[in-house]
């Protein structure tokens, strides 16, 4: 049986590119197998436009990390607490690309 864990998008901070203002995203989603005590966390990382007329629109540029997927073998009681910390860890890569 999948259980969902985790399904969060946290803003990183923000960037003007092409002079307009995005958010940059890092987001999570996460599912446990509990017949096979496998964790799957799917990974990927987006700018977000802030602009009113642009509301929805996502950008991906090349220096942002691809996205990833994640699987470990883990007990259920311990999965949740994996997530958070794969999720942790990319949030932590997301903001090491953005460019100064």
């Amino acid at each position: 049986m999948l259980h969902s864990l985790l399904d969060t998008t946290k803003v990183i901070g923000s960037i003007m590119l092409e002079s307009a203002e995005y958010e940059v995203c890092a987001e999570a989603v996460a599912n446990h197998d509990r017949h096979g005590n496998q964790l799957t966390v799917n990974l990927r990382a987006f700018l977000r436009a802030m602009r009113q007329d642009h509301i929805g629109e996502t950008v991906i540029p090349a220096w942002l990390p691809p996205p990833q997927i994640i699987t470990e073998h883990v007990d259920a009681g311990e999965a949740h607490e994996l997530a958070d910390d794969v999720f942790a860890s990319w949030c932590h890569k997301v903001a090491g690309a953005v460019p100064r």
